[in-house]
């Protein structure tokens, strides 16, 4: 059962999955986002602290084999960024051991 208003809170942003939405507090900004970002943002805050490999993402995202090779997940995630960190939002996804990770 799905709770209509489910919000993950963490740094400025509450993260709404069922609406597709995300909030800054601090710019006040409310940015739509994809299907695919919601799963993105929703498997990391998941499994946060930890690192998130691309080939994790990758398997548990898309639902490919982790030996595929694709740019599918940076080129997603560098779009999240673009979208959610403008106007001074703090970093949202933070690369890191290559992997991935919620600024948390």
């Amino acid at each position: 059962k799905v709770r209509r208003k489910e919000c993950f809170v963490f740094n400025e942003y509450n993260f709404y999955p069922v609406k597709k939405e995300i909030f800054s507090s601090k710019t006040q900004n409310t940015t739509k986002l994809t299907e695919k970002e919601v799963d993105i943002i929703k498997y990391l805050y998941q499994n946060a602290p930890k690192i998130i490999s691309k080939e994790d993402l990758l398997e548990n995202v898309w639902g490919y084999s982790s030996d595929a090779t694709t740019h599918t997940v940076e080129t997603h995630i560098y779009r999240l960024r673009q979208k959610v960190e403008k106007d001074g939002s703090l970093q949202l996804i933070i690369t890191e051991n290559n992997g991935y990770r919620l600024n948390m």
